[in-house]
Formats: structure tokens, sequence, C-alpha cells
């Protein structure tokens, strides 16, 4: 093999090592974006000084997959803190329009919030 064939041959093998550490970095980011509420959101709820507040469900409808052919949905909620309104997804499906629920967040980042069981 000649000098130029070596060369190429080692740029070709960067390339694919650059392209495998990449994926192996953009694998794990996926799969922590996807499972975010278990991984990080909740743990946090556990570990940090929590605030109870009362919130309500009011007409925001969130459909669960393949939702708009079996029509299973289920209502977002709101609270206010400190003059501000926050909102998730309930997925209760039991929980109706009106209802009043306990929420539970962190006081310096009132958007990690969930409702309490």
């Amino acid at each position: 093999m000649t000098l130029i064939g070596k060369q190429n041959n080692r740029k070709e093998n960067s390339e694919i090592k650059a392209r495998d550490y990449l994926q192996l970095l953009i694998v794990p980011i996926i799969v922590i974006f996807i499972f975010r509420t278990q991984l990080i959101y909740d743990p946090m709820l556990n570990y940090f000084n929590v605030n109870k507040v009362k919130g309500v469900i009011f007409n925001e409808k969130n459909y669960e997959r393949r939702g708009h052919l079996t029509n299973r949905f289920s209502y977002s909620y709101k609270f206010y803190y400190k003059g501000e309104q926050y909102t998730n997804e309930s997925n209760n499906q039991d929980l109706k329009v009106g209802d009043s629920i306990d929420i539970i967040f962190i006081s310096f980042f009132p958007s990690i919030n969930k409702i309490v069981e």
C-alpha cells in the first residue's frame, strides 16, 4: 500500500470514528429527552423542597397516542404562583373540567410540577 493509500485509509477511519462517537452521544440525549419526566423531573420533586397549591382542570384536551381515532384524552390543569399561570397535562382520564386538584412544584422552577396522588 502506498503512502497516499494509507493516509486516505486513516482519514476514512477517523471519519467513521467521529460518526460513531456522534451516534453514541445522540442516543443518550434522545433517551433522556423522551424520559425526562421519570429521569429528571420526578427525582427533583422528591429531592428539593416543594410547595403545594390548589389547581384546576381546564378545557384543554391532550390526546393519547392514536387518540384521534379512539377519542382517548385527558385534560390539562393550571395553577398560579406569584401571579404567573403554569399548566401541565393531567394524564388522568378520570378528571373532568372544573375539578380541583393538589399540585406540588419546586418554588425556584414552578414549571416542574405534578399532581399529588
